[in-house]
């Protein structure tokens, strides 16, 4: 494993204001930021802050993106039917788990102990998802039976209404509701 970079050897303090200047700077004037590093007692290159500079780049953009997706989805989820949501969120377990394939894939080139510090975690991510999908199948079944059993308890009031109207006697509206599986 290689050694840790100079820049996360910094004090929690001090890489969090170089962080923000990082951020206000626009991820530039690495030159001045070496220079504000050294006035606080640490030597570290240009080259080694544009590196971190680029890795916290590249995170701040990620969650970005994620969350403006997640935006987009939360839009979209506002105008469906709830059969349209729970589809959706099935189809967003299965990218997610496409996802996370994809980096276990790509562990290959790692270290050993770097496998050893993620595959726990994408263990965990697997089985966090494999729950959702239990759930969400969960309430789609029981959405789906609720339904049924309203639309089917309607049809039980309408054809007993009907029935009545016809002048079906008690006995004859019971036997309709039990070839409706109705218990009365």
């Amino acid at each position: 494993m290689p050694p840790r970079s100079a820049t996360e050897q910094l004090p929690d303090a001090i890489l969090d204001e170089l962080n923000q200047r990082l951020v206000a700077s626009g991820f530039a004037g690495y030159v001045a930021l070496s220079d504000w590093l050294a006035e606080q007692g640490y030597q570290i290159s240009k080259s080694a802050i544009h590196r971190h500079g680029s890795a916290l780049q590249a995170s701040m953009e990620k969650s970005i993106n994620r969350a403006r997706e997640r935006m987009e989805i939360a839009k979209a989820l506002g105008g469906m039917t709830d059969k349209e949501k729970a589809s959706l969120l099935e189809a967003s377990e299965m990218v997610a788990i496409d996802q996370m394939m994809d980096v276990l894939e790509s562990l290959s080139g790692w270290e050993v102990s770097d496998k050893a510090a993620i595959i726990p975690k994408l263990a965990r991510a697997i089985a966090d998802i494999g729950r959702s999908a239990t759930g969400t199948a969960k309430w789609r079944k029981d959405f789906e039976a609720e339904a049924a059993l309203k639309a089917k308890t309607l049809a039980a009031a309408e054809a007993t209404q009907a029935a009545k109207a016809e002048g079906v006697s008690e006995a004859g509206l019971a036997r309709i509701r039990a070839a409706l599986g109705m218990v009365a």
